[in-house]
C-alpha cells in the first residue's frame, strides 16, 4: 500500500475500529486515495479518536476531514467527534484556514443527505469512487490558497456533490443535484478489503463485494429505490483480483458482500473457486428462499455453524405484503436442510409496527420460532425492532409506531417466547428510544441538521421541529 504524500487527509469512521474495519467503503476510499498519492490516514471513534491508526498523527494536522457514514446515528457520532476535537460545526465558523474542510459520504447519503447538511462543507451523493480524482484536485489547489469560498465554488461544479454553503440558501435547496448510483462495477475499482485484522467484527476475513444495487422490491427497504439497479461483478473480474490479493496475504476466510448472495449469477462458480483455494466462506446477507445446500456446505467448510435470516414477520400474508414471497413452510424446509448439514444456530430478524399488522402477527413470531425448534432442533436468537419508514421506499408515507405500542408488542413477544420451554430462544430487542431517534434522524431537514449541531455545540437537548412532509418537500428539491 503506497504511503501517500502531499495532501494530508483524515478519513473517519464514526464507530470503533472493529466496526469500521468491516466497512468496505472505508477500505475502498482509503486504498484509492493512497494510490493517488494522498497522505490519507484512518481515524475511528475508539480506541484513539484523535490520533490516526496509521502513524499516530494528531487530527489537528489534517486540513481535510471526511467521514463515511452508514446509518443515521453515525451522523450524531460524527458531529460529537468534531465538537470534542474543538472544530466548529458551522461551516461559516470554519472559514479561517486554521480549521479543516469537513465532508461526508457513505450509505446515508443515498437516503437523506440533508442529515449532514448543517455541518459539512460538502457531501458526496451516492457512489463516490469515481469523483475522487476531482476531489483530490480541488483539495490540492485549496491547500495552496486556503480560500474556502473558492473551494466551495469549485466543489459545486460536480453534480453529485451537495455543497450546503452554496446549494442551500435561507434553509432551502436552490439547485438540483444528482444521486450517483451507476458506478460501473466491472471497471478498475477495488472490490476487496484493503486490510484484514482479527480485531474486525468479522475476524480476519477478506471481504469481497459481488454487486451493488438490488432488483428486489421489499417495501420497507432503501436499496431498490436509492442504491441503483443491480450491477454484478463478473466472475472473471473477481477471480483476477482475488488471485492477486491472495498471492500477497494469507487469509483463511472470505466474506461475500452482497444484498442477497443467491442473486449473484456466478455464485456456484465462485464457491467452487474458493473451495478449491481451501478458503472458508461466509455471506453478509442470506435470503432463506435462495439458500442452497451448496451454500450451506461452503459455510461448513469454513467451520461456520450459524446463519442469519430475516423472515420479518411470523405470518405469510404480512410477509408477502412486505415484498418477501416465501412461506413459513419454506423457511422450515430450508432450515431443516441447513440443520442436516451442520447449521446449529439461526439468528432471525423480525419487524413490528408494519402496515397492516395485527396482534395475531405478533404472536405468530413465537409460533414460527416454536415450529423451527421442534423440526430442526436449532438454537435461535430472535432480534426484533420497529419498522422505520424511510425516504425513497415504497412505505415512506406509512406511519411510525408509537413508543407505547412498541413496548406492548415487545411484552407480547417476550411472553410468548418464554412459553417455549425447550431451547427457549434468546430475545434481543431494539431500544424504543433508539428506534425513535433513528426515525427522527432519517427525516431530518437542513434546519434540523443545523439545530442539532447548535445543540451539540451548546450542550443542550435537541428537539426536532420539521415534519416528515417538510423534509419530503426538501428532498424533492434536491433530486
Amino acid at each position: 500500500m503506497p504511503k501517500g504524500g502531499d495532501l494530508p487527509w483524515a478519513l473517519f469512521y464514526p464507530a470503533d475500529y472493529s466496526i469500521g474495519s468491516s466497512n468496505l467503503g472505508m477500505h475502498f476510499v482509503f486504498r484509492m486515495l493512497r494510490e493517488k498519492g494522498v497522505a490519507v490516514e484512518r481515524f475511528f471513534e475508539y480506541p484513539t479518536p484523535f490520533r490516526s491508526v496509521d502513524s499516530d498523527t494528531l487530527l489537528e494536522r489534517f486540513p481535510i476531514i471526511t467521514a463515511g457514514v452508514s446509518y443515521e446515528l453515525g451522523v450524531v457520532s460524527y458531529f460529537n467527534w468534531l465538537k470534542t476535537a474543538g472544530i466548529p460545526l458551522s461551516c461559516q465558523d470554519r472559514k479561517n484556514r486554521s480549521f479543516p474542510v469537513i465532508g461526508a459520504g457513505g450509505a446515508i447519503t443515498y437516503i437523506n443527505p440533508l442529515l449532514l447538511s448543517g455541518v459539512c462543507d460538502f457531501i458526496v451523493l451516492g457512489d463516490g469512487l469515481d469523483i475522487l480524482d476531482f476531489l483530490t484536485a480541488c483539495f490540492r489547489r485549496y491547500i495552496s490558497h486556503f480560500d474556502r469560498e473558492q473551494l466551495w465554488e469549485e466543489l459545486g461544479e460536480c453534480d453529485s456533490l451537495l455543497v450546503p454553503p452554496i446549494h442551500i440558501q435561507n434553509g432551502k435547496v436552490i439547485k438540483k443535484r444528482v444521486l450517483n448510483k451507476v458506478l460501473p462495477v466491472n471497471e478498475d475499482y477495488p472490490m476487496c478489503s484493503t486490510w484484514t485484522t482479527p480485531k474486525s467484527v468479522f475476524g480476519k476475513t477478506l471481504l469481497v463485494e459481488l454487486q451493488r444495487g438490488c432488483a428486489r422490491s421489499c417495501k420497507y427497504c432503501t436499496l431498490p429505490g436509492s442504491f441503483g439497479k443491480m450491477r454484478f461483478r463478473s466472475f472473471e473480474v473477481i477471480k483476477k483480483q482475488l488471485d492477486e490479493v491472495l498471492s500477497k496475504i494469507d487469509v483463511d476466510q472470505i466474506g461475500l458482500v452482497t444484498p442477497e448472495a443467491s442473486d449473484y449469477p456466478d455464485l456456484n462458480k465462485l464457491l467452487d473457486y474458493l473451495l478449491y483455494k481451501e478458503k472458508g466462506i461466509s455471506f453478509a446477507s442470506l435470503r432463506i428462499d435462495g439458500l442452497t445446500e451448496k451454500m450451506v456446505l461452503a459455510l461448513a467448510q469454513g467451520n461456520r455453524h450459524s446463519i442469519t435470516i430475516a423472515p420479518e414477520t411470523g405470518r405469510d400474508l404480512l410477509r408477502f405484503s412486505c415484498g418477501k414471497k416465501f412461506t413459513n413452510n419454506s423457511i422450515i424446509e430450508k432450515l431443516s436442510m441447513a440443520a442436516s448439514n451442520g447449521i446449529t444456530q439461526v439468528k432471525l430478524y423480525f419487524m413490528i409496527g408494519l402496515p397492516g399488522e395485527s396482534d395475531e402477527d405478533i404472536t405468530a413470531i413465537a409460533d414460527l420460532c416454536r415450529s423451527i425448534i421442534e423440526q430442526t432442533g436449532q438454537k435461535l436468537i430472535v432480534s426484533v425492532g420497529p419498522f422505520v419508514p424511510k425516504p425513497g421506499t415504497l412505505w415512506e408515507n406509512d406511519p411510525f409506531i408509537e413508543t407505547s405500542a412498541i413496548r406492548k408488542k415487545y411484552k407480547m413477544i417476550s411472553g410468548e417466547l418464554r412459553k417455549i420451554t425447550k431451547k427457549t430462544p434468546q430475545l434481543r430487542l431494539t431500544s424504543p428510544k433508539e428506534a425513535v431517534e433513528e426515525y427522527n434522524l432519517t427525516w431530518f431537514s437542513y434546519k434540523d441538521s443545523v439545530n442539532l449541531s447548535n445543540s451539540i455545540e451548546k450542550n443542550v437537548p435537541f428537539e426536532k421541529k420539521s415534519s416528515r412532509e417538510y423534509t419530503m418537500e426538501e428532498l424533492s428539491l434536491l433530486w
